[in-house]
């Protein structure tokens, strides 16, 4: 018994009275001018302060409260020690948050207990 389907002995890929593959266009002509190729460099780290001399109860919103004034804030964070760590976005607010809390006459303090700003990584 024979199957179905039809058997063509002579049929290949290309069939003579198909149409002919449609060709890719040519690849784009390189520019006239030559691309410069910048160095791959890290963008510099965002300005952090950190924050010494926290209060134990201190929360991040004690924080934020007491240094948003000086800037846009990007990221608050607490460790275990007891150091707070502030992200601003820029790094002119940053040094004038550090610059108000070594100020001797009025500094920033939270719960009446001063605290310290230095620059951070």
């Amino acid at each position: 018994m024979t199957s179905r389907k039809r058997y063509r002995s002579n049929f290949t890929l290309y069939d003579r009275h198909a149409p002919y593959p449609k060709r890719r266009p040519p690849p784009p002509s390189p520019p006239s001018q030559p691309i410069e190729v910048k160095p791959s460099t890290k963008p510099p780290p965002p300005p952090a302060v950190v924050v010494r001399d926290l209060p134990p109860d201190c929360s991040v919103l004690d924080l934020k409260s007491r240094f948003a004034i000086y800037g846009e804030i990007s990221r608050i964070r607490i460790d275990r020690d007891g150091n707070g760590y502030i992200t601003y976005r820029s790094k002119d607010s940053a040094e004038a948050a550090i610059t108000a809390s070594l100020d001797a006459s009025s500094g920033i303090a939270i719960d009446s207990k001063k605290v310290r700003g230095v620059m951070g990584s």
